[in-house]
């Protein structure tokens, strides 16, 4: 038995939906599943979703604000004012400064960017920033992935006579700033139909309105941040992001197509490149230095410019691993070493932790121990510490947060994911608070994490024309994840550790006589927990695999799981080999003696003869060293472990080599007892070449039938002298404690070390 790593999670669909959407749009049932799982349930809504358009954009005037953003900004242009752009330094509002800078380079020389350290001035518009632009002699800021909370920073600017557009993607606070415009699909009273814009989209809708065109010539920056900011990708961000990444990958901007070579990219960069290569690239100089490098590589038309920046995003990002990678490890440590103290929230504070990439250690933290994290660095010289926290399904963060808002003067964010700072001295206090919270709030099973199930299917139904559909899907991403397959009840043909390092898993599926491959990559140590010819059951992801031009199904696995009990057969005269492949794991072994110097969890023969029930509970993994003294303990054994959930046979035929003997038939017996009959006292061990000559038999076996009539008294052995008893009683064979010993050794030698694998297993059918 194998238990999954997550907690599997099946998506019901309408029998009759399913059917209904599969006919009307011509698709396999599993993908009319999916796009029902994904809020497609109508036929118009799923053919918009399977064939995005630049025509379902919405018209960019439904933005309130935009209106009288794009009248200022007219206006600016027709007067030659200067123009500042205000962003922020992730990806979104990288990629929202790059397509402003650029849109604005073709209309007006009198336009420049502005984003702030995340060090020195931290998120959002600052006062001083918007005092140097007007002293710098510019009329116009335009803010883009950011500005919808600074209500005293709009003040501010007009105060001092500086006109200011926000425009934002994030929720909006009670108090809206005012301005010349504010532009916000989540604001109130806003009636533009798609509300989950990323910053980047936000900032299309108004070069698209200020060109009277859809600025096709700049998606790639709106599939960057689009992709890389985690909003969901449905209705208009599906058709940006579609659209954006066919943009991408024609290579136009010479920034991105530097980017995309030094991250390794050859092919078709897809959704995933996006999120895993190039965003954290572009996010790296924001989180160790300035996000100015990042606009100046996504605006350049020198190739060596580009180049030569896209080589230090590479630097920086490699950077921010080994940073990150530090990080995590110290945090890690943290848990190890007092695991009952972050037992239900992880709040980690160190100080000299960068505050730019602790998100990503706190994600790191959630993926390893899947818990509510916090990670603060910690700021001795104010005794302040900033941190960034992640949180799991079942806890909502920024309600927790909300519950210990005594210790945290400044705090923001959603359910998942949020901010803050606090004094360092309150550190403890607030740990001990957000612990009693989730207490309260979280079950044991919530901190296990969840594998949503979009369908379960068996290897049989897996046909190439629905794997081919499911390209229409495409892109994936957050509101649309990349589906997730359960493959039920496949046997194992074959198990396999691969790659240069042997640290992945490949598997052979069979069901019949169909067979499909299973990649786990960096699981090979599940390859000793497999058992072939097991039912097993694999979650991951279903693709096509093409070589030398044949395409097949295969499954790239997640998570998988053995419901059944396994019987491992590693029967062989090499035990401290196989011995050592079972080193640190909880097994309890069973034999005669531990070998000296091992430190196993160990139960004899004689213990378990005499019943050892409570011993036995304990465990759920077991391993026979030496081969039980009786089948009658065995099957009596075999009442006792009906709970274990894997098994290991560890011995072979060298242990029965002191006892290796074929029992003699009656006939033999009865041959040797007639010849030894009536004879005068003899030397056993002189009578032995003669004996043997006679009766066919070697002198062990004719001395364990010596042996045998002695018990049974036929004769007597007085220091190797043989004499016959006259006229003995009449006792049958088995009254020997001898004969019935062998007897007994010969049928646990049959059954449990001659025996195939199948008849081992059918030992087992009934528990």
């Amino acid at each position: 038995m194998i238990r999954s790593k997550t907690r599997w999670i099946p998506v019901e669909a309408d029998p009759q939906q399913i059917q209904r959407l599969a006919e009307g749009l011509s698709v396999h049932p599993t993908i009319a599943r999916l796009l029902i799982r994904r809020g497609q349930t109508d036929i118009e809504t799923a053919q918009k979703f399977l064939r995005p358009s630049m025509d379902f954009l919405h018209d960019p005037y439904e933005l309130d604000g935009m209106k009288e953003a794009v009248q200022r900004i007219r206006s600016a242009l027709t007067h030659q004012e200067k123009i500042l752009i205000y962003g922020d330094y992730d990806a979104d509002g990288v990629s929202s400064t790059s397509l402003l800078l650029n849109m604005f380079r073709t209309l007006t020389t009198q336009v420049d960017y502005y984003i702030p350290n995340r060090f020195r001035e931290g998120y959002g518009l600052n006062q001083e920033a918007l005092k140097d632009a007007k002293e710098r002699g510019y009329d116009l800021v335009v803010t883009v992935d950011t500005g919808i909370s600074a209500t005293k920073e709009a003040a501010f600017a007009r105060e001092i006579g500086l006109d200011l557009i926000i425009t934002d993607h994030h929720e909006p606070p009670p108090v809206i700033p005012e301005a010349v415009a504010v532009i916000n699909p989540k604001k109130p009273n806003c009636t533009y139909p798609f509300k989950s814009l990323a910053g980047v989209g936000v900032a299309f809708k108004l070069a698209t309105a200020l060109l009277d065109r859809v600025p096709t010539e700049w998606m790639d920056l709106v599939a960057i941040g689009t992709i890389a900011d985690l909003v969901p990708l449905v209705d208009e961000n599906r058709v940006l992001a579609t659209y954006g990444l066919e943009r991408l990958n024609e290579r136009t901007n010479k920034g991105l197509s530097a980017l995309m070579d030094v991250a390794g990219i050859a092919g078709q960069a897809t959704a995933g490149h996006v999120g895993f290569f190039l965003g954290p690239r572009i996010n790296a100089s924001g989180r160790l230095d300035s996000a100015g490098q990042a606009v100046e590589l996504l605006t350049t038309d020198d190739l060596n410019e580009a180049q030569h920046l896209a080589g230090k995003m590479q630097e920086m990002n490699e950077e921010r691993q080994q940073i990150v990678e530090e990080i995590t490890e110290q945090a890690m440590a943290m848990v190890e070493q007092d695991p009952d103290r972050y037992r239900h929230v992880i709040v980690a504070a160190r100080p000299g932790w960068n505050v730019g990439v602790i998100g990503i250690v706190a994600s790191r933290l959630v993926e390893k121990y899947y818990r509510p994290v916090i990670v603060l660095g910690c700021d001795e010289e104010t005794g302040i510490a900033k941190g960034s926290a992640r949180s799991i399904a079942g806890f909502d963060l920024y309600e927790s947060l909300t519950a210990c808002k005594e210790y945290l003067p400044q705090f923001g964010g959603h359910y998942m994911a949020a901010g803050m700072s606090l004094k360092v001295e309150d550190i403890p206090a607030f740990h001990a608070k957000l612990s009693s919270v989730a207490q309260e709030t979280l079950q044991e099973e919530d901190y296990i994490p969840l594998t949503h199930i979009d369908d379960e299917l068996t290897i049989d139904q897996v046909e190439l024309s629905m794997l081919e559909q499911l390209a229409l899907l495409e892109p994936y991403g957050m509101g649309n994840a990349t589906p997730s397959f359960l493959l039920k009840d496949s046997s194992i043909a074959k198990i396999q550790t691969i790659g240069a390092d042997k640290n992945h898993l490949k598997l052979t599926l069979q069901m019949d006589r169909i067979f499909m491959d299973a990649l786990a990559f960096r699981k090979a140590e599940l390859a000793e927990e497999l058992v072939p010819t097991s039912k097993i059951h694999v979650v991951g992801e279903l693709q096509i695999n093409e070589w030398n031009g044949r395409r097949t199904p295969q499954l790239i696995c997640k998570d998988l799981a053995v419901h059944e009990r396994q019987i491992f057969d590693w029967r062989s005269n090499h035990k401290g080999e196989h011995l050592n492949r079972l080193r640190d794991k909880p097994v309890l072994l069973i034999g005669h003696q531990l070998l000296a110097g091992n430190t196993y969890s160990f139960l004899s023969w004689e213990d378990c003869a005499k019943g050892a029930g409570e011993s036995l509970a304990k465990y759920t993994q077991i391993a026979w060293i030496d081969p039980p003294p009786s089948m009658e303990i065995w099957r009596n054994h075999l009442n006792q472990i009906q709970h274990m959930e894997r098994v290991y046979f560890i011995f072979g035929d060298r242990d029965f080599d002191q006892n290796l003997l074929a029992v003699p038939s009656r006939e033999q017996f009865k041959h040797l007892y007639n010849l030894l009959y009536g004879k005068k006292p003899f030397s056993l061990l002189k009578s032995y070449p003669s004996l043997t000559k006679r009766t066919g038999l070697s002198k062990r076996t004719l001395s364990f039938m010596i042996q045998v009539f002695e018990e049974l008294q036929f004769l007597q052995n007085n220091n190797g002298m043989i004499q016959i008893i006259e006229s003995p009683s009449k006792r049958p064979l088995t009254d020997s404690l001898t004969y019935r010993q062998q007897l007994e050794k010969e049928e646990v030698l049959q059954a449990l070390v001659y025996s195939s694998y199948k008849e081992i297993c059918q030992m087992f059918s009934g528990l």
